[in-house]
């Protein structure tokens, strides 16, 4: 089930909600702003918000009642669906509000509040939908994670420490290896029992003896239920692992609430119901009613060595379970979903159900994208992703015309034919027109749908997909956006039957990637040096994708690029654009790779010169820039520019570039070697970077030889770009104030 923006409006008006008061729980929302901001990109803007001893203990008492009225639901998300479904959904909302607050509070300093208060966060940030965040807070603790030494400890705490330890695992879930070792170390308790148990209960004193005894069934029960989910998140086995979760749970909060333990009853509670969650959001539950190519698939992403997957994200949860993305009487899907939200895994879930149906016709895939970038992307992700399960990715030209070497791959006389071609609309319109493939087209998957609605490609995109609608009958759709209005009349119009075709809307659900702060940047007179100057951040709250943050704070120290003041700052009028564009870059560098995005193709390679004077020496040199590096000496001139900026982390990314330039440059930037990009708009067209933080010398953009404003769609495109799921809480989206 997942969160509503309703959800949110009807719990303000919960009793222990509403007596907060409205104002009070606005002040609270700016509060939990202005914390994350500070934490998240204080190093680089300092920020001029005032704090107050008040502040803390007042966060303190609107979490309480959001959390209070998040408990009153909480037997509700512990059963299956149905039941109370106004419970439910007051139970996600109230943890959703309370993990914003309860993140930034400082952990506590005693060791068993610590335990109590982590396992507490965690497991609101479950039942809150919030799970993506609070991975993000794990790798922002350190000490606050670490299980306490057994040594010396009391058997019901040794028993404790270990919990916790595998419960911090289950939340981080870091791969096959964190998982697998929950299992040892219940094992471990097991051979221990037999050694400590006895002395625990032998202390003369029946009415301690009980109590203890009691806290050690609940333990005991803890550390099965644990298991037990551990071992399902691992191998999707048993196929229901409800019941032995809810006996083992229910049991331990019977004997917690026997011995007295409130607190451990309590988090017993909240672990019942994140366990639930945790399955149904699991690749294995999403998935079970599906076998061959999807459970191998799903088998392979659980146990590869790097970055291993086990969960979805909510919007990719809601798609599959809720609103029928591999429903087969389906035939034309659209999916609107925010950038990040994981569109790329939804595609090839519905890729290897086709291929399934399509086996015995030996069907193929194709997967449209609108640029030669974004196509390269792709192509990496699933020849990485469907390698382990056997299945063949090819790669298309852009080219408007068929070369030998296609020519050879389509006409499938190899020993293993193709499954899946990636290709831009205009190489796929060419091979139906000219039935250059003779097995039957299974189905179309295009990214960046929303092209659809643009000027200049929209018109060529709808005649290609009425092409494939006439002659590819038995073909799929499935078109993947950010928000539009029309998803269904598209869906419908798509779909040969009226009634197969679907739109599953993500778009507007409360969730988010991330958090974004967005503004305006601009250079000012600084004093403290001879002609100093320095870089202000105006931030902007006029729209729900930003954090609602006010003011204007300094960005970086004096002179934060070598240039002179009279280049971006002539009496008070803001020049230069580009330069201030790689000065804030280079800054905000320092918190992880950023984007700078330039007009023109000269100003992007000025941006990209000053900013890697500027930027000091790196420490290490990544070997992947090293490889790209020795590639352009040998390939270009050991006297090209780029060679040199690389040297400092920096890459330039434009249309200008060779393929293979532009493609090694986005590699280095999904690997997370460089400190800053500097490129032009085109890099907004679904390239997914890992970036911090994207910065825009100007609101124009070229289209052929013209200058237009960018459109609102395109700027929150390239904007959606910063602080990506996975990388940072916060992304920072700024443009130049002069333009």
């Amino acid at each position: 089930m997942s969160l509503s923006s309703r959800a949110l409006e009807v719990l303000d008006e919960h009793w222990a909600v509403a007596a907060i008061g409205a104002g009070e729980r606005k002040r609270a929302a700016e509060l939990v702003c202005q914390r994350l901001a500070r934490r998240a990109v204080g190093r680089q803007i300092s920020f001029s918000f005032e704090e107050k001893a008040e502040d803390e203990p007042f966060l303190e008492r609107v979490a309480l009642a959001y959390e209070l009225a998040a408990i009153e639901g909480l037997d509700e998300l512990s059963r299956p669906a149905g039941g109370d479904r106004e419970l439910r959904d007051q139970a996600v909302a109230a943890s959703f509000r309370a993990f914003d607050i309860r993140r930034l509070l400082p952990v506590p300093g005693e060791r068993l509040d610590r335990l109590f208060f982590v396992l507490q966060l965690s497991a609101i940030a479950y039942c809150g939908d919030r799970w993506a965040d609070l991975r993000r807070w794990y790798r922002e603790q350190g000490e606050a994670l670490r299980a306490p030494s057994v040594a010396a400890a009391e058997w019901d705490r040794r028993l404790l420490y270990r919990l916790f330890e595998c419960w911090v695992r289950l939340f981080r879930k870091e791969g096959w290896d964190d998982l697998d070792r929950i299992r040892e170390i219940v094992a471990g308790l097991r051979s221990d029992q037999a050694i400590h148990e006895e002395r625990c209960l032998g202390n003369g004193s029946q009415a301690k003896n009980r109590a203890i005894a009691l806290r050690l069934a609940a333990l005991y029960n803890w550390a099965k239920a644990t298991e037990s989910l551990a071992r399902y998140m691992l191998q999707g086995e048993p196929g229901n692992p409800f019941g032995r979760l809810d006996k083992h749970f229910e049991a331990g909060i019977r004997a917690a609430a026997a011995s007295g333990d409130a607190q451990h009853e309590v988090v017993l509670r909240w672990l019942h119901a994140t366990a639930r969650i945790m399955v149904t959001s699991s690749l294995w539950w999403a998935t079970r009613t599906h076998r061959s190519k999807i459970s191998d698939f799903v088998r392979s992403l659980t146990h590869r060595e790097h970055q291993a997957m086990f969960e979805l994200l909510p919007p990719q949860r809601a798609a599959l379970l809720e609103q029928g993305l591999l429903d087969q009487a389906k035939t034309a899907i659209v999916v609107d979903m925010p950038t990040s939200g994981g569109k790329t895994l939804l595609a090839q879930f519905r890729i290897l159900q086709a291929l399934n149906q399509f086996q015995d016709d030996r069907g193929w895939v194709v997967y449209v994208a609108p640029t030669r970038a974004l196509s390269s992307q792709i192509t990496r992700r699933l020849r990485t992703d469907f390698k382990p399960i056997g299945l063949r990715v090819e790669q298309l030209t852009a080219a408007v015309e068929v070369d030998a070497f296609e020519e050879e791959l389509l006409s499938d006389r190899g020993d293993k034919p193709f499954d899946i071609l990636v290709a831009t609309p205009e190489k796929l319109s060419l091979l139906i027109r000219n039935r250059k493939v003779e097995r039957p087209l299974a189905l179309v998957v295009m990214d960046e749908a929303h092209n659809l609605e643009s000027e200049g490609r929209g018109l060529r995109i709808e005649l290609l997909l009425a092409t494939v609608k006439q002659d590819c009958p038995q073909a799929n759709f499935l078109l993947l956006m950010p928000y539009v209005e029309g998803s269904e009349s598209l869906a419908r119009w798509l779909a040969q039957d009226i009634d197969a075709g679907r739109a599953i809307s993500l778009g507007t659900a409360p969730w988010k990637p991330n958090e974004r702060i967005v503004g305006l940047y601009r250079a000012v007179a600084d004093d403290s040096s001879r002609a100093g100057w320095r870089l202000e951040f105006e931030t902007l709250t006029a729209t729900e994708k930003a954090m609602t943050l006010h003011g204007t704070h300094r960005v970086g120290g004096v002179n934060p690029i070598d240039v002179a003041k009279s280049k971006v700052l002539v009496k008070g009028e803001q020049k230069g654009f580009g330069l201030q564009t790689a000065a804030i870059g280079a800054v905000m560098s320092a918190r992880g790779t950023s984007i700078a995005v330039g007009r023109t193709i000269s100003t992007v390679w000025t941006m990209a010169g000053e900013a890697a004077r500027s930027l000091p020496e790196m420490d290490k040199v990544p070997p992947d820039i090293r490889l790209v590096q020795d590639f352009l000496r040998t390939e270009i001139s050991r006297d090209f520019k780029l060679v040199g900026m690389l040297e400092k982390g920096v890459g330039v990314h434009h249309a200008g570039l060779s393929d293979d330039v532009r493609a090694l440059m986005e590699w280095l930037a999904e690997t997370g070697s460089l400190r800053m990009l500097c490129a032009t708009s085109t890099i907004a067209q679904g390239i997914n970077f890992p970036v911090s933080s994207v910065f825009l010398s100007s609101r124009y953009v070229l289209q052929g030889t013209m200058s237009v404003e960018i459109a609102p769609r395109e700027f929150w495109n390239l904007a959606g770009r910063a602080g990506r799921i996975g990388h940072d809480s916060v992304g920072v989206v700024g443009l130049c104030e002069g333009t």
